[in-house]
Protein backbone atom coordinates (compact mmCIF):
# COMPACT_ATOMS: atom_id res chain seq x y z
CA UNK A 1 0.00 0.00 0.00
CA UNK A 2 1.23 3.33 -1.01
CA UNK A 3 2.10 6.22 1.53
CA UNK A 4 -1.43 8.03 3.06
CA UNK A 5 -0.99 12.17 1.72
CA UNK A 6 -0.79 13.77 4.71
CA UNK A 7 -3.56 15.95 4.19
CA UNK A 8 -5.35 16.52 7.38
CA UNK A 9 -4.40 19.40 9.63
CA UNK A 10 -5.76 17.63 12.95
CA UNK A 11 -3.65 14.80 12.28
CA UNK A 12 -0.07 14.07 12.59
CA UNK A 13 1.54 11.57 10.61
CA UNK A 14 4.25 9.33 11.17
CA UNK A 15 6.26 6.78 8.48
CA UNK A 16 9.24 4.64 9.46
CA UNK A 17 12.01 3.41 6.83
CA UNK A 18 14.37 0.56 7.04
CA UNK A 19 17.60 1.73 5.55
CA UNK A 20 19.34 -1.86 6.23
CA UNK A 21 17.92 -3.35 2.83
CA UNK A 22 18.58 -0.05 0.94
CA UNK A 23 21.54 1.34 -0.70
CA UNK A 24 23.87 -1.77 -0.53
CA UNK A 25 27.44 -2.22 -1.45
CA UNK A 26 29.28 -4.65 -3.53
CA UNK A 27 32.37 -4.83 -1.15
CA UNK A 28 32.71 -4.70 2.90
CA UNK A 29 33.57 -1.41 3.73
CA UNK A 30 35.26 -0.98 7.16
CA UNK A 31 34.93 1.64 9.32
CA UNK A 32 37.09 4.50 8.86
CA UNK A 33 37.06 8.53 7.22
CA UNK A 34 36.77 7.35 3.65
CA UNK A 35 33.99 4.78 4.35
CA UNK A 36 31.31 6.95 3.16
CA UNK A 37 33.04 8.12 -0.06
CA UNK A 38 33.74 4.28 -0.77
CA UNK A 39 29.84 3.36 -0.48
CA UNK A 40 28.72 6.59 -1.86
CA UNK A 41 30.11 5.50 -5.21
CA UNK A 42 27.61 3.08 -5.93
CA UNK A 43 24.78 3.83 -8.37
CA UNK A 44 22.11 3.89 -6.19
CA UNK A 45 23.67 5.83 -3.57
CA UNK A 46 24.71 8.78 -5.70
CA UNK A 47 21.29 8.89 -7.02
CA UNK A 48 19.59 9.28 -3.78
CA UNK A 49 22.37 12.08 -2.94
CA UNK A 50 21.94 13.91 -6.18
CA UNK A 51 18.62 14.83 -5.06
CA UNK A 52 20.13 16.89 -1.69
CA UNK A 53 21.81 20.14 -1.65
CA UNK A 54 25.61 20.17 -1.60
CA UNK A 55 25.96 20.78 2.05
CA UNK A 56 23.56 17.91 2.77
CA UNK A 57 25.36 15.46 1.10
CA UNK A 58 29.22 16.65 2.35
CA UNK A 59 27.67 15.81 5.86
CA UNK A 60 26.83 12.47 5.39
CA UNK A 61 29.84 11.65 3.68
CA UNK A 62 31.88 12.31 6.76
CA UNK A 63 30.10 9.45 8.38
CA UNK A 64 33.05 6.98 10.29
CA UNK A 65 30.51 3.97 9.31
CA UNK A 66 28.10 3.58 6.72
CA UNK A 67 25.01 2.57 8.82
CA UNK A 68 25.45 5.92 10.03
CA UNK A 69 25.85 7.82 6.77
CA UNK A 70 22.48 5.40 5.88
CA UNK A 71 20.56 6.77 8.42
CA UNK A 72 21.68 10.11 7.95
CA UNK A 73 20.82 9.74 4.38
CA UNK A 74 17.34 7.98 4.70
CA UNK A 75 16.19 10.81 7.73
CA UNK A 76 17.10 13.90 4.88
CA UNK A 77 15.14 12.11 2.10
CA UNK A 78 12.36 11.61 4.46
CA UNK A 79 12.49 15.74 5.72
CA UNK A 80 12.30 16.75 1.91
CA UNK A 81 9.71 14.00 1.01
CA UNK A 82 7.31 15.21 3.97
CA UNK A 83 7.43 18.61 2.66
CA UNK A 84 7.35 18.04 -0.54
CA UNK A 85 3.71 16.21 0.16
CA UNK A 86 2.25 18.42 2.54
CA UNK A 87 3.24 22.04 1.01
CA UNK A 88 2.80 21.05 -2.38
CA UNK A 89 5.72 22.35 -3.53
CA UNK A 90 9.10 21.01 -5.42
CA UNK A 91 11.28 19.23 -3.97
CA UNK A 92 14.13 21.79 -5.08
CA UNK A 93 11.98 24.03 -3.03
CA UNK A 94 12.06 21.55 -0.26
CA UNK A 95 14.93 23.97 2.10
CA UNK A 96 15.57 22.76 5.24
CA UNK A 97 16.86 25.35 7.68
CA UNK A 98 17.31 25.20 11.32
CA UNK A 99 15.14 27.73 13.83
CA UNK A 100 16.27 29.18 16.93
CA UNK A 101 16.92 25.76 18.77
CA UNK A 102 18.98 24.58 15.66
CA UNK A 103 16.32 22.07 15.10
CA UNK A 104 15.44 21.52 11.19
CA UNK A 105 12.05 23.02 9.79
CA UNK A 106 10.69 24.59 6.74
CA UNK A 107 10.10 28.29 6.22
CA UNK A 108 8.05 28.96 2.80
CA UNK A 109 10.33 30.66 0.46
CA UNK A 110 7.38 32.97 -1.53
CA UNK A 111 5.53 33.56 1.46
CA UNK A 112 2.45 31.33 1.19
CA UNK A 113 0.64 29.74 3.84
CA UNK A 114 1.63 26.21 3.67
CA UNK A 115 3.50 24.67 6.86
CA UNK A 116 5.07 21.79 7.56
CA UNK A 117 6.02 20.74 11.07
CA UNK A 118 8.30 17.57 11.28
CA UNK A 119 10.82 15.78 13.42
CA UNK A 120 12.66 12.86 12.64
CA UNK A 121 14.59 10.08 14.53
CA UNK A 122 16.70 7.39 14.10
CA UNK A 123 18.63 4.24 15.47
CA UNK A 124 19.47 0.73 14.69
CA UNK A 125 17.89 0.25 11.06
CA UNK A 126 14.82 2.67 11.38
CA UNK A 127 14.62 5.74 10.51
CA UNK A 128 11.11 7.37 12.57
CA UNK A 129 9.84 11.12 11.50
CA UNK A 130 6.80 12.38 12.83
CA UNK A 131 4.99 15.82 11.08
CA UNK A 132 1.80 17.83 10.44
CA UNK A 133 0.80 20.60 8.70
CA UNK A 134 -0.54 22.62 11.44
CA UNK A 135 0.78 26.04 12.51
CA UNK A 136 1.92 26.47 16.05
CA UNK A 137 2.66 22.92 17.11
CA UNK A 138 5.65 20.96 18.20
CA UNK A 139 6.42 17.55 17.67
CA UNK A 140 8.97 15.29 18.64
CA UNK A 141 9.71 11.65 17.74
CA UNK A 142 12.47 9.17 18.90
CA UNK A 143 13.09 5.54 17.72
CA UNK A 144 15.49 3.03 20.15
CA UNK A 145 16.62 -0.24 18.94
CA UNK A 146 17.33 -2.27 22.27
CA UNK A 147 20.44 -4.48 22.37
CA UNK A 148 19.16 -6.48 25.05
CA UNK A 149 22.17 -8.81 24.88
CA UNK A 150 24.71 -6.31 25.28
CA UNK A 151 22.88 -4.56 27.79
CA UNK A 152 22.38 -7.53 30.21
CA UNK A 153 25.84 -8.69 29.74
CA UNK A 154 26.60 -4.93 31.34
CA UNK A 155 24.15 -5.25 34.15
CA UNK A 156 25.26 -8.58 35.29
CA UNK A 157 28.99 -6.94 35.62
CA UNK A 158 28.16 -3.58 36.78
CA UNK A 159 24.50 -4.38 38.96
CA UNK A 160 21.20 -2.92 38.14
CA UNK A 161 21.58 0.03 40.66
CA UNK A 162 24.69 1.14 39.04
CA UNK A 163 23.79 0.62 35.93
CA UNK A 164 21.22 2.75 35.81
CA UNK A 165 22.54 5.72 37.88
CA UNK A 166 25.00 6.33 34.87
CA UNK A 167 22.19 8.05 33.09
CA UNK A 168 21.23 10.01 36.31
CA UNK A 169 21.85 13.28 34.86
CA UNK A 170 18.92 12.88 32.06
CA UNK A 171 16.21 11.27 35.02
CA UNK A 172 15.09 12.89 38.09
CA UNK A 173 15.71 11.63 41.91
CA UNK A 174 11.90 9.82 41.32
CA UNK A 175 12.69 8.39 37.89
CA UNK A 176 15.92 6.44 39.18
CA UNK A 177 14.01 5.10 41.73
CA UNK A 178 10.93 4.09 39.42
CA UNK A 179 13.49 2.56 37.45
CA UNK A 180 15.78 0.78 39.81
CA UNK A 181 12.68 -0.97 41.69
CA UNK A 182 10.27 -1.24 38.99
CA UNK A 183 9.35 -5.10 38.93
CA UNK A 184 7.00 -6.69 36.28
CA UNK A 185 3.69 -7.65 37.15
CA UNK A 186 4.20 -11.50 37.20
CA UNK A 187 7.31 -13.61 38.45
CA UNK A 188 10.00 -14.03 36.08
CA UNK A 189 13.39 -15.98 36.19
CA UNK A 190 16.43 -14.10 36.19
CA UNK A 191 17.57 -13.61 32.45
CA UNK A 192 14.15 -12.63 31.54
CA UNK A 193 13.41 -10.37 34.37
CA UNK A 194 17.27 -8.40 33.64
CA UNK A 195 15.52 -8.20 29.99
CA UNK A 196 12.21 -6.40 31.33
CA UNK A 197 14.05 -3.65 33.10
CA UNK A 198 15.80 -2.95 30.59
CA UNK A 199 12.97 -2.35 28.28
CA UNK A 200 11.41 -0.62 30.91
CA UNK A 201 14.27 1.52 31.59
CA UNK A 202 14.13 2.08 27.88
CA UNK A 203 10.44 3.00 27.86
CA UNK A 204 11.24 6.37 30.14
CA UNK A 205 14.32 7.12 27.71
CA UNK A 206 12.23 7.20 24.53
CA UNK A 207 9.59 8.86 26.10
CA UNK A 208 12.12 11.74 27.49
CA UNK A 209 14.01 11.51 24.33
CA UNK A 210 10.57 12.31 22.45
CA UNK A 211 9.83 14.98 24.93
CA UNK A 212 12.88 17.19 24.94
CA UNK A 213 12.79 16.68 21.50
CA UNK A 214 9.68 18.43 20.74
CA UNK A 215 10.42 21.55 23.05
CA UNK A 216 13.46 21.86 20.59
CA UNK A 217 15.96 21.44 23.84
CA UNK A 218 18.91 18.95 23.73
CA UNK A 219 19.14 16.41 26.78
CA UNK A 220 21.36 18.43 28.90
CA UNK A 221 18.67 21.14 29.44
CA UNK A 222 18.71 22.15 32.58
CA UNK A 223 15.01 21.39 33.52
CA UNK A 224 15.91 17.52 32.87
CA UNK A 225 15.90 16.34 36.58
CA UNK A 226 12.46 18.24 37.31
CA UNK A 227 10.46 15.91 35.07
CA UNK A 228 9.20 13.13 35.54
CA UNK A 229 7.42 10.78 33.56
CA UNK A 230 4.76 8.90 35.85
CA UNK A 231 2.20 5.24 34.81
CA UNK A 232 5.03 4.49 32.58
CA UNK A 233 4.08 1.10 31.01
CA UNK A 234 6.26 -0.80 28.94
CA UNK A 235 4.04 -1.91 25.15
CA UNK A 236 4.52 -5.11 24.04
CA UNK A 237 6.60 -6.20 21.47
CA UNK A 238 5.23 -8.01 18.57
CA UNK A 239 5.71 -11.47 19.34
CA UNK A 240 3.94 -11.37 23.09
CA UNK A 241 0.47 -10.39 21.72
CA UNK A 242 -2.12 -12.79 20.98
CA UNK A 243 -1.48 -14.49 17.63
CA UNK A 244 -3.60 -12.72 15.48
CA UNK A 245 -3.49 -9.17 17.22
CA UNK A 246 0.02 -8.18 15.97
CA UNK A 247 -0.03 -6.09 12.55
CA UNK A 248 2.99 -6.64 10.30
CA UNK A 249 5.39 -6.48 13.50
CA UNK A 250 3.77 -3.31 14.98
CA UNK A 251 3.52 -4.25 18.77
CA UNK A 252 1.60 -2.70 21.69
CA UNK A 253 0.83 1.23 21.68
CA UNK A 254 0.60 3.14 25.85
CA UNK A 255 -0.72 6.41 26.02
CA UNK A 256 -1.62 7.06 29.30
CA UNK A 257 1.60 8.48 30.79
CA UNK A 258 1.44 11.36 32.88
CA UNK A 259 4.65 14.40 33.00
CA UNK A 260 5.06 15.89 35.84
CA UNK A 261 7.41 19.01 36.49
CA UNK A 262 8.48 20.24 40.17
CA UNK A 263 6.16 18.18 41.34
CA UNK A 264 3.16 19.69 39.21
CA UNK A 265 1.02 18.20 36.78
CA UNK A 266 2.29 19.37 33.13
CA UNK A 267 -0.94 19.45 30.29
CA UNK A 268 -1.69 20.10 26.84
CA UNK A 269 0.79 17.52 25.81
CA UNK A 270 0.24 13.95 23.95
CA UNK A 271 2.78 11.39 24.46
CA UNK A 272 2.68 7.69 23.26
CA UNK A 273 4.92 4.90 22.98
CA UNK A 274 5.01 2.06 20.28
CA UNK A 275 6.62 -1.25 20.13
CA UNK A 276 8.03 -2.57 16.92
CA UNK A 277 8.92 -5.83 16.52
CA UNK A 278 11.23 -7.37 19.23
CA UNK A 279 13.17 -4.86 19.77
CA UNK A 280 12.12 -1.53 19.03
CA UNK A 281 10.13 1.31 20.96
CA UNK A 282 9.07 4.40 19.22
CA UNK A 283 8.07 7.83 21.56
CA UNK A 284 5.90 10.78 20.19
CA UNK A 285 4.99 13.40 21.39
CA UNK A 286 2.98 16.39 20.00
CA UNK A 287 1.96 20.10 21.88
CA UNK A 288 -1.16 19.82 20.57
CA UNK A 289 -3.78 17.65 22.49
CA UNK A 290 -6.31 17.44 20.11
CA UNK A 291 -3.81 15.93 17.29
CA UNK A 292 -4.92 12.77 16.35
CA UNK A 293 -1.63 10.06 15.78
CA UNK A 294 -1.83 8.25 12.71
CA UNK A 295 -0.26 5.07 12.70
CA UNK A 296 3.13 4.55 11.68
CA UNK A 297 3.38 3.54 8.07
CA UNK A 298 6.38 1.40 6.81
CA UNK A 299 7.67 3.19 3.39
CA UNK A 300 9.23 1.70 0.39
CA UNK A 301 12.45 4.14 -0.69
CA UNK A 302 11.49 3.50 -4.74
CA UNK A 303 7.44 4.17 -4.13
CA UNK A 304 6.94 6.73 -1.32
CA UNK A 305 10.03 8.29 -1.51
CA UNK A 306 12.43 8.59 -4.47
CA UNK A 307 9.57 9.00 -6.68
CA UNK A 308 8.26 12.32 -5.17
CA UNK A 309 11.46 13.91 -6.55
CA UNK A 310 11.01 13.24 -9.57
CA UNK A 311 12.48 15.11 -12.34
CA UNK A 312 14.54 17.56 -10.62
Amino acid sequence: MAVDKPHQTTEVFRWILEVEPEWLSCEEIRPGKDASSRWAQGEAVQYSLSLLPPEERQRILRFYHVRDAKLSLGSQLLKHCAIVRTCHVSWLESVIVKDHNHKPCYIPANGHDRHCEFNVSHHGSLVALAGCSQKDVQLGVDVVQIDVAKDVSKVRQEGWPSWVSTFEAVFSAREVQDIVSWEPSEPLREEQMLQAQIRHFYAHWCLKEAYVKMTGEALMAPWLQDMDFRNVRVPRAASALPIGQSNDGWGETVSDIEIWRSEERVKGVKLELQAFRDDYLIGTATSKLDLAFSPYQLLDLERDVLSVAGNI
